[in-house]
């Protein structure tokens, strides 16, 4: 986990996904946060079918800037967390021994972390059970201790695959729904259509700064927005620095900046974004063109947001 606060100065087929990125806010009278990164294997057999029918609201809690949802897994309900950013399921074995396969370590920003892939018999969203599925595994209860929650998971993109994400911030629901080609929602057209790539399973879209392209992958896992330090002179430092805890342990100091030409949502106004400024080398891919930065929950709670992994659009509202 990296933890920081802020100072002055059906269908079987073969499924692979390489990174997983959790940021958690925490905010208190002192200011602190949590934020995780991981790069994690995935390559096992996937069971499961995404061919399901839309999927009622699902009511969560916006807690540290991360959304919290009930669902039940194997029978028993627990605490999920819904994460863009993340290749699968992925589950909190809480140090324990759990029947599956090995899986090759995950890497955090300073060391690897244990891993398993283990076997899921039902998992329900909404009353809708999702199937018999894979997750990846590991102990995450340093994450819940600095969060105050219990997390029982995360739920990423193997289960979102194919459909339309559309999230409520303002009132606090989210749907897994069928995707058409001009969504609505209230009868309004969305205020900013934005087309993405994929990176791995990591929605990507591209933004123009002057004569520069920077590529934001966009995880509603993450709390805070995140730039690459190798984007400098586009950066401009706010004079606060986080210290930066990692999954394995180890921490670092980086640099709280924003970017003054960046307008993400509406063209007329540059937005005011806040980055954590660090090294993100462990997220890169062979199989796409780098990633500049994470656009996190810091950014998306203002909006209705919609995530049409189909046809590569991103809506806002």
């Amino acid at each position: 986990m990296l933890s920081h606060h802020i100072g002055k100065s059906g269908h079987i087929n073969r499924y692979y996904c390489s990174v997983l990125v959790v940021i958690l806010c925490i905010f208190s009278a002192r200011t602190q946060d949590a934020v995780s990164v991981l790069k994690a294997p995935f390559s096992v057999e996937r069971t499961a079918n995404t061919d399901y029918a839309d999927i009622a609201e699902q009511p969560f809690n916006l807690t540290r800037n991360l959304i919290f949802f009930p669902a039940r897994i194997d029978g028993q309900t627990g605490n999920f967390v819904l994460d863009t950013g993340a290749p699968s399921l992925l589950l909190n074995n809480r140090g324990k021994d759990v029947k599956g396969h090995p899986a090759p370590a995950g890497v955090a920003t300073g060391g690897s972390v244990a891993l398993t892939n283990q076997m899921v018999e039902s998992f329900e969203i909404g009353g809708r059970n999702l199937g018999k599925r894979w997750a990846l595994a590991l102990d995450l209860r340093s994450m819940e201790q600095r969060t105050g929650q219990t997390i029982d998971g995360f739920v990423g993109h193997d289960l979102l695959d194919n459909k339309e994400l559309r999230i409520n911030f303002p009132d606090g629901k989210f749907q897994l729904r069928k995707s058409v080609k001009h969504p609505l929602h209230k009868g309004q057209e969305p205020r900013k259509v934005l087309k993405f790539d994929f990176v791995d399973h990591l929605p990507v879209i591209t933004v123009k700064i002057g004569k520069r392209k920077l590529r934001f992958a966009i995880d509603t896992g993450a709390g805070v927005n995140i730039i690459d330090e190798g984007y400098k002179s586009l950066l401009r430092a706010s004079g606060e620095e986080m210290n930066i805890q990692g999954l394995d342990g180890n921490s670092s100091m980086n640099s709280v900046v924003t970017i003054p030409e960046l307008s993400i949502v509406d063209p007329a106004k540059l937005e005011d974004i806040s980055f954590v400024s660090m090294d993100l080398t462990h997220l890169q891919s062979s199989s796409g063109a780098p990633i500049s930065g994470i656009i996190g929950s810091a950014f998306l709670h203002d909006y209705v947001v919609s995530i049409d992994y189909r046809r590569r659009k991103l809506y806002f509202w």
